[in-house]
């Protein structure tokens, strides 16, 4: 293998991770504007050691009732955000609470919901609503 086919492959891995980086990019866009519609919108992420991670996306109204959740796991571009209906209709102060217990596990949802309660607690002055 002489030093050009080394540098061709290269560039061509390289090529490869920019248009699976655009995929990605795109599909957490759509998510993310999807969601947004619903309601205000948190993001969570964790990224996974070897394996993939997993980005979380919850929307709510205004006093903290969750209207849409979605996830992404893994780590290649065939990954794609998929809803998690088991929580839409929750509290998000209720679903701190029970996913506390298990920190790391729940990061993602952890920093999606604490990015909430920001932006809840900024649009009210300071006040749960």
């Amino acid at each position: 293998m002489t030093l050009s086919d080394f540098l061709g492959i290269f560039f061509l891995l390289m090529v490869i991770q920019a248009i699976g980086t655009h995929l990605q990019v795109r599909k957490y866009r759509k998510s993310v504007s999807r969601l947004h519609k619903l309601g205000n919108i948190g993001v969570g992420a964790k990224r996974g050691k070897l394996g993939g991670g997993n980005i979380v996306i919850i929307s709510c109204k205004g006093d903290g009732t969750i209207t849409g959740a979605e996830e992404m796991k893994g780590m290649t571009i065939f990954a794609g955000f998929k809803e998690i209906p088991n929580i839409v209709g929750k509290n998000i102060y209720d679903l701190k609470s029970e996913y506390q217990s298990d920190e790391k596990k729940n990061k993602a949802y952890l920093q999606a919901i604490e990015a909430l309660e920001n932006r809840l607690k900024n649009d009210s002055g300071g006040e749960k609503s």
